[in-house]
């Protein structure tokens, strides 16, 4: 019995519930979906799964990955054609990237409904269309060839419920394509989000002509009788009723001055829902135009922490790392400027010399746009050799060479100037994957650079949704992504015309005439049309905002035709939530210039009123002990120290899944450590190196008896990268044990506290490790696992490793070293000392403490601090911390 159900996403999911709460009273029946989105997938797997407990002996799939399962085989990417289309324009003498992405949706749409080219009149764009063709037909296909293909080639693919879900465009293909599906499957249940009397339904014979498709194959249709406000709602856009009128409870409409405020609205109303009992996880934010706003989300909800997700990842935007090392990629096309190498600029992810003395001397220089005149106003003649070098090498890259040779050049500049980083794993592992993709190798002997730099910006912002972990955070979404969301609370961003919908996506390369005397036949307005309406629905609060003016251009916005549409139906007034003067069309008339003026005071205000030192002067009752991790942070930055210690404000985890987090590696290694010198009689061992190598393959099961469920529960992607990392790690941990145990013996030193907790009235701590020598001098370790060993262990130890400096004041006079064992140090140093000079450091710092004086410090650490976009930090500050505070002095 094939079915078919057709209503709002709640009950279109209420509906598949029943029916697979059936099937699974016999788990030996499979159950296949085919959905439109990867993001739909996690929404009916979340759905199923909370309400049954379990789902049994079901597999999800997207259009083309059914095509992928039938076939065996796997179809070059949307980008990829592009790529080959750009090529051929190129050696026609067109360099038209916008018309390159023309014609790849213009093939998708000959190809799902099937109309021959032949029909197309323009001589150019068949040419072109053939040699695509012809290129592609020696090894490679695209996604409508893969569809055809898996219509046409038998399988041995079977399944006993075939359930497709929430997929609104039905070409020609797909129709072949699901009847296959349907053939192979005893049952069939078709889902779709339709009501009979909506506007988009009955003024779009698109919609109509899939439900017939629909009808067609399933024995009978159910409709959904439902008249919540909201569904109602849905169901009067476009249906240009203007007696049509619905108010609904649920539903606000506002206004906000830009995209920054509009981002600090959903954040104080996401922290009021928190409060309330919201679970972060069922709210949803919708961003229709996503990589404007990520700056906003990633400023604004961190200082809000609100943790979130994208489930369209963009690293190029949202890591910091990757950021920076696409500034330095895309040098060469932006040219020299003061901007482009403040975006260069990073201690945290290149080695170079003094950024913080650089931007300092950017900032104070006038304008610069070539080389030399880099040299002349920011180098000074001072020697900067290594971010010469760094910039050259990439001002140097020819316009045009082979892809072997622009990577090999990419992975000097990795190995000699990124330093360990998220980013360098990343692009080096992408560089791997870019020099053995065979469509390149067939499709460019030569590239340019600029050809290159657009396929890098791809797999920088590649998709990973369906692969993370889902967290308790807010989802950020497209529009597309959030269509049969589980959300309960919905915030739908940008709503102003000419964002959403977007007429500029609609607009095609060729005439109704040209393609066989039809329109697209599935139109992007559709598509929008149906991801607007389907987040009107039962149980959802939905939060509508537009803005009044753009950041970037300042051009003025009004609301778009879709909010102007529920406007019109609620009868709802948007909220102007952040008043204005007036409105952006009053302002015309009345007051044409004060929009600039509040503007510019702003800058004034912004320029003049520096925060002053006593404003951080802040009096506070301490908890005594202090811990040492605790109390380090506080040279380090006393701000830090006090929004994290005193406020107990702290950066809430965002599951990544890219690489083992560096507090579980540390754990792992810690207790492997304490675990082996535990177990150790040192008199007895001859040969330290021999020793270790008996043991190394005991030792190796136990270390990754630890590590392998981290690396597995990793997107599947990274896991090679970071089994890489583990087991260069595991070979330097074996190499420090070696050296550590002859040191031992050599110096007849004896280990004495092994991860042993100490405290006095003031401080408490854990030791990682303490040696005693045979005068009875103490040396006191702590370990550290990254491979970053100390640079400068003298002056760092006031800073980075203070921590040692309060087990020292415990522990007392018999303490005279302090040390880290870098137990993943690369260049196998491993062990960093100094001597324990008599100061009242520690002391001193604590009395800042407790007389409340916590100022925000500006130094290399800023970067990878979590407050770094809101902190009040600058030049002037640091020049009164030392001047007030000399125990400062020294490490600012």
């Amino acid at each position: 019995m094939n079915r078919y159900y057709s209503g709002s996403y709640s009950y279109l999911k209420e509906r598949l519930l029943e029916i697979v709460r059936e099937i699974q009273k016999n788990p030996a029946e499979k159950i296949t979906f085919i959905v439109h989105t990867n993001q739909m997938k996690r929404y009916l797997k979340e759905y199923i799964t909370q309400r049954l407990g379990i789902l049994i002996n079901a597999e999800f799939f997207t259009v083309i990955d059914l095509s992928k399962k039938i076939t065996g085989k796997e179809p070059i990417t949307d980008f990829e054609k592009q790529i080959i289309l750009k090529r051929i324009l190129q050696k026609k003498g067109y360099n038209l990237d916008g018309f390159a992405w023309d014609l790849g949706i213009l093939l998708q749409q000959l190809k799902e409904f099937e109309i021959p080219f032949e029909n197309i009149s323009s001589k150019f764009v068949k040419e072109i269309i053939s040699e695509y063709e012809s290129f592609k037909s020696r090894s490679f296909y695209d996604r409508e060839d893969l569809h055809k293909l898996a219509v046409e080639e038998k399988t041995d693919f079977k399944t006993d419920h075939l359930i497709i879900f929430g997929i609104h465009a039905v070409p020609e293909l797909y129709k072949k394509l699901f009847t296959k599906a349907s053939k192979l499957s005893k049952s069939l249940y078709v889902f779709s989000h339709f009501h009979r009397d909506s506007g988009y339904y009955i003024n779009h014979n698109h919609f109509k002509k899939v439900r017939e498709f629909y009808e067609q194959i399933s024995d009978f249709v159910i409709f959904e009788e439902e008249k919540h406000p909201n569904i109602q709602i849905a169901k009067g856009v476009y249906r240009f009723d203007t007696s049509y009128r619905v108010n609904s409870p649920y539903i606000q409409i506002h206004n906000l001055p830009d995209e920054r405020s509009e981002i600090r609205f959903v954040s104080q109303k996401i922290v009021h829902l928190k409060k309330s009992g919201v679970n972060y996880s069922k709210i949803g934010v919708i961003v229709p135009e996503a990589e404007a706003y990520l700056p906003y989300i990633k400023e604004i909800f961190t200082r809000y922490h609100i943790p979130y997700y994208l489930t369209e990842e963009n690293r190029y935007i949202d890591d910091y790392s990757c950021r920076k090392i696409m500034d330095l990629l895309t040098l060469k096309i932006k040219g020299i400027s003061k901007e482009s190498i403040l975006g260069v600029l990073s201690n945290g992810v290149f080695s170079i010399e003094n950024p913080d003395e650089i931007h300092k001397n950017i900032i104070q220089s006038p304008p610069f746009f070539d080389f030399s005149e880099f040299e002349k106003f920011i180098l000074n003649g001072k020697k900067f050799d290594r971010l010469k070098e760094l910039i050259s090498n990439i001002l140097n890259l020819p316009d045009e060479q082979d892809i072997k040779f622009y990577i090999d050049v990419f992975r000097k500049i990795s190995s000699k100037f990124l330093k360990e980083t998220e980013g360098k794993h990343f692009f080096e592992n992408l560089l791997d994957r870019i020099e053995n993709k065979k469509l390149f190798a067939h499709l460019f002997d030569r590239i340019s650079y600029t050809d290159l730099i657009d396929i890098l910006k791809l797999f920088f912002e590649e998709e990973a949704s369906d692969k993370k972990d889902r967290i308790d955070g807010v989802a950020v979404v497209s529009p597309t992504q959030a269509e049969g969301n589980n959300f309960d609370h919905v915030f739908f961003l940008n709503l102003n015309a000419g964002r959403y919908p977007n007429p500029l996506k609609d607009e095609l390369i060729i005439s109704r005439e040209e393609l066989g005397k039809i329109n697209y036949p599935y139109h992007l307005l559709m598509q929008e049309l149906l991801n607007f309406c389907s987040i009107f629905d039962r149980g959802k609060f939905i939060y509508l905002s537009y803005i009044s003016k753009e950041i970037s251009s300042r051009k003025e916005a009004v609301p778009s035709i879709f909010l102007q549409e529920i406007i019109r139906i609620t009868g709802k007034k948007p909220e102007k939530t952040y008043p204005q003067p007036v409105m952006p069309d009053e302002i015309k008339a009345e007051y044409p210039f004060i929009d600039k003026k509040i503007s510019d005071h702003k800058k004034r205000i912004d320029s003049y009123n520096k925060p002053l030192l006593s404003i951080f002067n802040i009096k506070i009752d301490l908890t005594f002990p202090i811990s040492a991790t605790s109390f380090q942070k506080y040279p380090q930055c006393p701000y830090r120290f006090f929004l994290e210690e005193i406020n107990g404000f702290k950066e809430e985890a965002i599951a990544e899944r890219k690489e083992i987090s560096p507090i579980d590696k540390g754990i792992v290694i810690h207790e492997f450590l304490e675990k082996f010198y535990k177990n150790i009689d040192l008199q007895s061992i001859k040969d330290p190196e021999d020793f270790v190598d008996k043991r190394k393959a005991a030792l190796k099961k136990e270390f990754f008896s630890k590590i392998n469920p981290l690396i597995d529960s990793l997107i599947p992607s990274y896991r090679p990268i970071e089994l890489k990392q583990a087991e260069a790690t595991f070979e330097r941990i074996i190499s420090f044990l070696k050296e550590d145990l002859k040191f031992l013996k050599k110096n007849g030193t004896k280990i004495v506290l092994i991860e042993k907790s100490i405290s006095d009235r003031i401080f408490t701590g854990r030791i990682d490790r303490a040696d005693k020598d045979p005068e009875g001098n103490i040396t006191i370790y702590d370990y550290k696992t990254g491979k970053n060993p100390p640079s400068n262990i003298k002056k760092e130890i006031k800073t980075k490793y203070s921590q040692l400096l309060v087990y020292k004041r415990i522990l007392g006079e018999k303490v005279k070293k302090l040390g880290i064992l870098a137990v993943n140090d690369r260049e196998k140093k491993f062990r960093y000392t100094v001597d324990v000079q008599e100061i009242d450091f520690v002391e001193q710092m604590l009395n800042l403490i407790m007389e409340g004086v916590f100022p925000p410090v500006k130094n290399s650490l800023c970067d990878h601090c979590s407050f770094s976009d809101f902190c009040p930090r600058d030049e002037e500050i640091n020049r009164k911390i030392k001047e007030n505070y000399k125990v400062f002095e020294e490490l600012l």
